[in-house]
């Protein structure tokens, strides 16, 4: 009866220490070895035992496993930075030489409407109007009223009326 007793609180014990130990694991764990040593604790406990520490090693691998993975998530994560901080400076450097062309493009219209405010109403209108239709009205948008006005006048009445709707839409 006494041993009865005796195995039954060890099994308490041992399930009270069990539990304990897999959230406290190393320092619990050297208090179960000493209790577990003692001779004389009988089959079930021995096969909880046996139990707790084969759970106990699974519990260890698994924690390497998620530490190492932690590790290597770590790597990837600094990888992934470093290719979005050189994804920034392209998108930046492609910013500026857009800009830069837009720039270079709105130069060469300017100097565009310059020349042809200069032409001959006629003759500027005759070429204009075979010209591509969005750079004639850029061309048109940079000249003076007056001179633009008469470009338009010298045109056909339905490519007029094309190029002048289109200009009054740049406005907006």
């Amino acid at each position: 009866m006494k041993r009865q007793k005796t195995a039954v609180w060890l099994i308490v014990l041992l399930m009270v220490f069990g539990v304990s130990l897999v959230t406290e694991r190393e320092a619990n764990a050297e208090e179960m070895r000493v209790i577990f040593e003692c001779e004389d604790i009988g089959v079930e406990a021995r096969r909880l035992l046996d139990n707790l520490r084969a759970e106990q090693e699974r519990f260890r691998e698994k924690e390497e496993r998620i530490g190492k993975r932690e590790e290597a998530l770590k790597i990837l994560e600094v990888e992934v930075d470093k290719k979005l901080d050189r994804l920034e400076e392209t998108r930046a450097e492609f910013e500026a030489l857009l800009a830069e062309k837009d720039e270079e493009e709105n130069e060469m219209v300017r100097r565009l409407g310059r020349i042809y405010q200069r032409r001959d109403p006629a003759a500027a209108a005759v070429t204009l109007s075979q010209m591509d239709q969005e750079l004639a009205v850029s061309i048109l948008a940079v000249m003076r009223d007056k001179f633009a006005g008469e470009i338009l006048d010298n045109m056909e009445e339905e490519i007029a009326v094309v190029y002048s709707t289109a200009l009054g839409r740049l406005g907006r």
